[in-house]
């Protein structure tokens, strides 16, 4: 086949060329926009049957709404001790409330709609809400809440102009005249929070984060390959590769994801991205620097060009493949973006391998010569007499040979002490990777976490928390189902008996449960005490409406609020123990009843149920599917174990680097790692790292059969050292590129798969493996090597 392919790209360049453009121009201009078919969310991707997904359709369908996203202003005076004032108040009143529900579509004077159609905003709850009220001023009546409730989900992009308009509203009330009716009072506040105006802020900073990616990508890129060629049209080569490659695939998966073939989610393109700039750009430094060996020897352009591809283009495919391999499987992860991310990246791969061994040797081809400018031949391009002579320090630094120089020398000090540079290389790397164990559970679901603490729902969340629980930015929800109760008829004496001693019951080990407040059917306002006969009126008739089905009357909830924060990593744990000795509280007539948990914190605990088992499954199918095609391609099982082992010690040590560098960032608030490093890191770094392994490991096959066991081992090195580094430096500076954004965990992963990659390229593969390899060849490894084949050998006297 890379004969057939030698061939087709050497006399038919123009061809290839040209399929390439058709190929390119058509997957852009049927692609559908990118934003039309990518979906967002978090929680939206867990598998239908987790629970807190079933909780959520259960609710649907007993109380007729979805607890979708809200809008929340933080409205607060915290100049003066007694809180808001009676003008703060009125102003509310007479000002934002009508603003807020002109805004929000809802009739005038009134909170909720009259009719039953779509409306984007269902309800405006603020203190003037009838029988609940009370609930939204602070205890320290310094701060007041009002909660447009929202019909859509926190990421749905229609969410973004409603905040907008809302935010317009307000700074048009902002810039109205001083001492004019309707101006804000001086030293009032007014800050936005809210899962929808998360879901706003966290799809800007991701779109802000791609952009700059992109960029920052094509930059580093650029300059590192213009750096490494010191010419022009040879760093333009890998660069149009890579960019055909990458606008090719994501214009190919929208289409598929428009015509329902896949699902995708926004963010996926730029890890596309990055991976296919990195391993493309690898690709073809592999090509062309086999390409300028070839020409070296005689070739002429179009021979060089075919034998190029006969003789490099297995390893090329094998080392995509395991890349493929590695990522391809995620497919087998229930948590949807993993799924997604495993079909979208090796589709990815699979394109950018295509391009690699077609476009880039016919654009090669094409050039000629002219490929290498200003270095061009005079007559040929055989032998260093051919070349223009230039007096710039690259080019001085070139032709003094002292990268090559460099690895000879490591070659022969790997051959004289082989053991000592694996034992220290293994002891250079144990302490991180013990620190990656030891941590390595320590991550972080929150939301509020990605974001730079600039953006307007952090400043809002703060607000929030210094005056309400922290629990009351995201309710935990229980629905109880007992059969034999009628929870919304208005006389049920059993109903409110039953509801009013479960609440109490949980209000007694609230503490103990991390309770702040419980709401129920017969406790509306939690337990704040009601200041009138008629307030306790109205909440009895407005708790049986909010907290008891209509349309399955067995069905009841309960509302709490926690002290902590529902998206910290320890809510996780109080959810799960509040959940299992729930039904302790129950009162002995409903013992039996089904319940279900729903709210921002059983959503993280599925997610981190979800993906811990993603986790080990995911990782357990990379390291055996690597492991097989190693076994293939090199046929010594033993070597294969033993290059699966430096990888995996290089991703458990950068784990661990990279937990000790953001801690040291930030010593009080690192909450963890962002929950997607560990997998993502994981499957990368393998598939990468037993990339540049497999480059090594065919070469050395090839130079072992010419200069035998041990100095094919360092020959190997010495003619692969350059370009694998080159290639580890620029996929190190892609990867990078991440760090770009303003998402933190796109920030941590962007650091650790450059660290990683670096750390490959320059201890893992020219220290660890073939030192390993020499000692495997001189017979020092006993029945290691004998089962290697190999015999005892002589040993220098200096060596160790």
């Amino acid at each position: 086949m890379f004969q057939f392919l030698g061939r087709l790209s050497s006399r038919h360049a123009g061809f290839v060329v040209a399929t390439w453009i058709v190929l390119l121009v058509s997957s852009l201009v049927l692609a559908p926009e990118w934003a039309e078919v990518a979906e967002n969310g978090e929680f939206a991707f867990l598998p239908p049957e987790a629970p807190s997904h079933i909780a959520e359709e259960q609710f649907a369908s007993a109380f007729d709404d979805t607890l979708a996203s809200n809008v929340v202003l933080v409205v607060r005076r915290e100049t003066s001790v007694a809180g808001l004032k009676d003008s703060d108040k009125q102003f509310i009143r007479e000002t934002l409330i009508p603003k807020l529900r002109e805004v929000a579509e809802l009739p005038p004077g009134q909170d909720t709609h009259d009719d039953d159609t779509e409306h984007k905003v269902s309800r405006l709850h603020w203190f003037g809400t009838r029988g609940t009220g009370s609930l939204f001023i602070s205890e320290d009546h310094q701060a007041t809440l009002i909660i447009l409730q929202l019909a859509t989900e926190f990421l749905d992009q229609d969410n973004a102009i409603l905040i907008s308009d809302v935010e317009t509203m307000l700074d048009d009330i902002r810039r109205t005249p001083h001492r004019t009716s309707g101006e804000i009072p001086a030293g009032l506040d007014i800050s936005f929070s809210g899962s929808a105006t998360f879901g706003r802020d966290i799809m800007h900073e991701s779109n802000l984060s791609a952009r700059s990616t992109e960029k920052w990508t094509v930059i580093l890129v650029v300059v590192l390959l213009i750096i490494i060629y010191r010419a022009p049209l040879l760093a333009f080569i890998p660069l149009v590769t890579v960019v055909t490659a990458t606008v090719t695939s994501l214009s190919l998966l929208a289409t598929g994801a428009g015509q329902e073939w896949v699902t995708l989610f926004n963010g996926i393109e730029t890890y596309v991205t990055v991976i296919l700039y990195g391993a493309g750009v690898d690709y073809c430094l592999f090509l062309i620097a086999r390409y300028r060996e070839e020409l070296q020897t005689g070739a002429t352009i179009e021979e060089a060009v075919a034998r190029t591809l006969e003789r490099v283009g297995a390893a090329l495919t094998a080392s995509a493949g395991t890349v493929m391999c590695g990522i391809g499987m995620m497919v087998f992860a229930e948590f949807g973006k993993f799924r997604q991310a495993g079909i979208a990246i090796t589709f990815g791969l699979a394109i950018c391998l295509a391009a690699s061994l077609t476009l880039t040797p016919a654009i090669l081809r094409l050039f000629g010569r002219w490929a290498f400018w200003p270095n061009v031949a005079r007559q040929s391009l055989t032998g260093p007499t051919g070349w223009i002579a230039r007096s710039d320090m690259p080019t001085r630094i070139a032709q003094a040979n002292l990268l090559q120089r460099g690895w000879i020398r490591i070659g022969q000090l790997l051959t004289l002490r082989p053991l000592t540079f694996l034992a220290g290389s293994i002891l250079l790397l144990v302490p991180f990777a013990a620190a990656g164990v030891a941590w390595f559970g320590h991550l972080s679901y929150g939301l509020l976490t990605e974001l730079p603490d600039s953006s307007p729902c952090v400043q809002g969340a703060q607000a929030l928390t210094a005056h309400f629980p922290a629990g009351e930015s995201g309710l935990l929800n229980v629905l109880v189902t007992a059969e034999t109760v009628d929870f919304y008829a208005a006389g049920s004496i059993k109903g409110n008996r039953i509801v009013r001693e479960l609440t109490e019951n949980l209000v007694k080990d609230k503490e103990k449960l991390g309770l702040h407040t419980v709401r129920s059917m017969t406790h509306p306002a939690g337990q704040r005490p009601l200041e009138s006969a008629a307030a306790r009126i109205t909440a009895k008739t407005l708790g049986r409406r909010l907290f008891a089905s209509k349309s399955d009357p067995s069905v009841t909830r309960l509302e709490l609020i926690l002290h902590s924060d529902p998206f910290d990593r320890g809510s996780i744990e109080e959810f799960r123990t509040l959940r299992d000795r729930f039904a302790q509280y129950l009162p002995e007539e409903i013992q039996n009843a089904k319940l279900s948990f729903l709210g921002a914190t059983p959503n993280l605990s599925d997610l981190k149920e979800v993906t811990d088992r993603d986790q080990i499954r995911i990782d357990s199918l990379v390291m055996l599917g690597v492991f097989l095609i190693l076994v293939v391609l090199l046929k010594r099982p033993g070597v294969c174990g033993y290059l699966m082992f430096t990888v995996f010690l290089s991703y458990l040590a950068t784990l661990g680097f990279t937990f000790m560098v953001f801690w040291a960032l930030e010593p009080d608030g690192f909450a963890g790692l962002d929950w997607k490093v560990p997998l993502f890191l994981f499957t990368i770094l393998i598939a990468v790292g037993e990339d540049y392994n497999i480059f090594l490991m065919t070469r050395i096959q090839e130079e072992t059969e010419q200069h035998g066991d041990i100095e094919g081992i360092t020959v190997a090195l010495q003619k692969t050292g350059s370009i694998i580094s080159s290639c580890g430096i620029v996929m190190a500076g892609t990867f990078a590129s991440l760090l770009a954004g303003s998402l933190v965990g796109m920030d941590q992963l962007g650091f650790a798969l450059a660290t990683g990659v670096l750390l490959d390229t320059f201890l893992v593969r020219p220290v660890m493996v073939p030192s390993f390899l020499i000692l495997l060849a001189q017979g020092r490894l006993g029945i290691f090597s004998r089962l290697a084949g190999y015999r005892s050998e002589a040993v220098p006297t200096s060596g160790k």
